[in-house]
């Protein structure tokens, strides 16, 4: 099993972005370098081209509001994303 790299919860979503395991001080936002998640909530996953997808779970998007910390994290993710799901549409978040 691959060793967690403890970081602080902002560098969460770089590591993922990077393909790294990381997890925050607690263990509420974590990510194996392809997966993100938000206590047990996959936030984030990686597709077959490298390509970083965020799950949008904040107010007024289809997958809706889970809590102010998952927004929090979902916030962190889309810093790092190329694309952003928010439950209805796929956005480009890399296009120049």
């Amino acid at each position: 099993m691959a060793r967690i790299f403890k970081t602080d919860t902002r560098s969460v979503a770089g590591n993922w972005a990077m393909g790294k395991a990381a997890a925050n001080s607690t263990g509420q936002y974590s990510t194996d370098g392809e997966n993100l998640y938000s206590y047990n909530l996959l936030i984030g996953t990686t597709n077959e081209h490298g390509q970083k997808i965020a799950r949008d779970y904040t107010s007024g998007t289809n997958y809706g509001f889970q809590s102010m910390t998952t927004s929090k994290h979902v916030g962190y993710a889309r810093m790092h994303a190329d694309y952003v799901n928010d439950g209805a549409f796929l956005y480009n978040m890399r296009k120049g």
